[in-house]
């Protein structure tokens, strides 16, 4: 009996190998799937990601399922987007910094026969830009032609569908197999890549309930620029380096600098040009105080009578400094430094009170004045990014709280550049037994 057994879960296993290796190895096609004029492409290898979830099933099955969650579902199954689409074994997104700056456009995907009235049940609405009905929902556009769709995603929420890009999507001119940007996809196992004209490089692997990045800048023209980054081990948010504020400047949405001058009356092209790009941030605690406020109400006899109320404040222990030789004298001929009470404080800072100190090659804010802060170097990093999402979330925090579907399942989030341009992140999930992506699914 026991052999049996052996000889069915042999014969079980050696299927999955077989049919995995057709069904999980395909021929990537790379021919009119990208334009010439692209100069990043991200290559989502759509079998990979699927074999990575299978193969977690295989080796821990009972750890990816939510029982709890599947038991309480029982609605009628409905027909989604999915259904109406041949998923690809794999999918190209590309974008430029001409016609398609604010998009990120997928490679065409064969649709099926209803896949229209799909999206109209889905809320998509439908608009028409010279003569092409564009479906949006959100950050996502549609455009479907020949039983063909082209998803448009936007980098920036207010940016438009215009018909000089429906135009530009009408390519004459693709990428070969050959050509060098994409020499290290095609030599990739990573289910998601990234690859640009420039020779940036990027991996993403997914371990169990994490994601790893991994890859290479350029050393052209670089975000960062050489620094000996520093680290607070007790930090909650910690942020340490020197980027390159011309890049800086040029990728700042004009949305953004208008919002910027509204909101601060500073022009934010003004505070970069002073600004030598060095910036190292601390959030390290959420100061919680108690405070007994006394008032005084008269009855209709006119008798005082004394009231208390408790007023609870929330206060972020946070530092910031930023160097510049003109940055802080630029910021008092504006006001935005102010001194009150023989203190100079920041006042574009209403949350709470934000003490500013001058120093000679730059200057600092702080929420706690004579706060200082044991950092650690690492000589091996120039940037160094620590998000500690699940210590930020284990308690309310108030005003400065925050509710998202995704980061509330996630621990940390880490990212190095070193000194030799090597990018390294990681994206740890609170649950390390389930699969990375499955979560993200669900």
């Amino acid at each position: 009996m026991i052999k049996r057994i052996a000889y069915i879960l042999i014969i079980v296993c050696c299927i999955i190998v077989t049919v995995g290796f057709f069904r999980y190895n395909p021929t990537v096609i790379y021919a009119k799937k990208v334009p010439t004029s692209a100069e990043t492409i991200v290559y989502l290898n759509l079998r990979e990601i699927e074999y990575n979830i299978l193969l977690s099933f295989l080796k821990h099955p009972f750890s990816q399922l939510d029982f709890k969650k599947s038991s309480a579902s029982k609605e009628e199954k409905k027909t989604t987007l999915l259904d109406e689409v041949e998923v690809p074994a794999s999918l190209f997104l590309y974008t430029n910094t001409r016609e398609f700056k604010d998009f990120f456009i997928s490679s065409p995907i064969s649709v099926k026969q209803n896949f229209i009235e799909a999206l109209k049940e889905e809320k998509f609405t439908a608009k028409n830009v010279s003569k092409t009905t564009v479906y949006s929902k959100g950050i996502i556009s549609c455009v479907v032609k020949d039983n063909f769709l082209q998803v448009l995603l936007k980098k920036d929420k207010e940016a438009q569908v215009s018909s000089e890009l429906l135009l530009a999507l009408n390519h004459k001119s693709y990428f070969s197999e050959s050509d060098l940007i994409f020499d290290k996809i095609k030599k990739s196992e990573a289910p998601l890549t990234v690859s640009t004209l420039k020779g940036d490089f990027f991996e993403f692997v997914v371990d169990g309930g994490s994601l790893r990045i991994q890859g290479e800048l350029n050393k052209k023209k670089n975000l960062f620029k050489p620094f000996k980054a520093t680290s607070v081990g007790s930090s909650i948010i910690s942020v340490s380096g020197k980027l390159n504020t011309e890049i800086v400047a040029n990728e700042l949405d004009k949305n953004l600098k208008k919002k910027f001058k509204k909101l601060t009356t500073l022009s934010l092209d003004s505070v970069i040009n002073r600004w030598n790009g060095v910036v190292e941030g601390n959030l390290t605690s959420f100061i919680e105080k108690s405070d007994t406020i006394v008032t005084y109400e008269y009855d209709d006899d006119f008798n005082k009578i004394e009231k208390k109320e408790i007023q609870n404040t929330i206060t972020p222990e946070v530092t910031l400094e930023l160097q510049g030789e003109d940055l802080c004298n630029y910021l008092k001929e504006k006001e935005v430094i102010k001194r009150v009470e023989n203190e100079d404080l920041l006042t574009l800072m209403p949350l709470f009170t934000t003490y500013s100190f001058c120093e000679e090659n730059g200057l600092k804010f702080a929420s706690v004045k004579r706060k200082k802060l044991a950092k650690e170097t690492d000589g091996s990093n120039k940037f160094y990014l620590l998000f500690n999402v699940a210590d930020y979330q284990q308690k309310d925090r108030g005003i400065y709280s925050f509710k998202s579907e995704y980061l509330d399942k996630v621990n940390t989030i880490q990212l190095l550049v070193t000194n030799n341009n090597q990018l390294k992140g990681t994206v740890e999930l609170k649950d390390t037994s389930k699969n990375f992506f499955l979560q993200l699914l669900n």
